[in-house]
C-alpha cells in the first residue's frame, strides 16, 4: 500500500483569488473582495476625472497627508504610494477587513472632494472614480519587491523620466479593442 502525500495548509483557504476589482471585475462581484491581515494589498484607483487641473500630481502632498491621516485612523499601513496622474498605487496592510472597507470609503470619497474643490453633503454631480479599485495580495519577499519597483517606474513615467512601455505579464490590465 502506498502512503497518500499530505496536502499542503493552502487547499484549507478555500478559493486562492488574489486579485479583484478594476478592469477584472466585469459585473456585479459574487464573492467578497480577498483580504489578508499578513500579506500587504497593492491597491490600485483609477479616475478618468483627474486630468488637467484636477489631475492628483496637482494635490499629490494633500492626498499623500490624507491617505496617511486615514491610514493611522482606520489601523491600514502604508508601506509604499505612488501617484500616476490620473491614478494611485499604494501597497498596504489592514489589520482587518472592516479597517480596509472603512479606510477605501473614507480615502476615496476625501480625495474625489479634495480633487473636485467640493464641499461635504454637496450633490454628486459626476461619477468620480472609473471603477471599483483594484486590489491584489503580494507574497512577502521577490512579489513585494517587484511591485515596488512597479510603482517606481510607474511614477517616473508619470514625470516624465522614463519612457512608457505597455505592461506583460498575467497582472497586465486587460485592453479591449472594441
Amino acid at each position: 500500500m502506498t502512503p497518500t502525500k499530505q496536502l499542503g495548509f493552502k487547499i484549507l483557504e478555500g478559493n486562492n483569488v488574489r486579485i479583484f476589482g478594476g478592469a477584472h471585475l466585469t459585473s456585479h462581484p459574487k464573492e467578497k473582495r480577498p483580504i489578508s491581515i499578513k500579506k500587504p494589498v497593492h491597491l490600485v484607483m483609477r479616475s478618468h476625472h483627474a486630468k488637467g487641473p484636477r489631475s492628483f500630481f496637482r494635490h499629490d502632498q494633500k492626498i499623500l497627508a490624507l491617505i496617511s491621516k486615514q491610514g493611522r485612523r482606520f489601523g491600514v499601513k502604508l508601506y509604499r504610494y505612488a501617484n500616476g496622474g490620473n491614478h494611485l498605487h499604494m501597497v498596504i496592510l489592514p489589520e482587518s477587513r472592516r479597517a480596509f472597507n472603512a479606510f477605501i470609503r473614507s480615502v476615496t470619497g476625501l480625495i474625489a472632494r479634495l480633487v473636485l474643490g467640493a464641499q461635504r453633503g454637496a450633490p454628486k454631480e459626476l461619477q468620480f472614480w472609473e471603477r471599483r479599485p483594484f486590489t491584489r495580495i503580494v507574497e512577502w519577499g521577490r512579489d513585494y519587491r517587484k511591485v515596488c519597483a512597479y510603482l517606481l517606474q510607474n511614477t517616473l513615467e508619470a514625470l516624465g523620466f522614463s519612457e512608457s512601455r505597455p505592461r506583460t505579464g498575467r497582472h497586465a490590465p486587460k485592453i479591449s479593442t472594441a
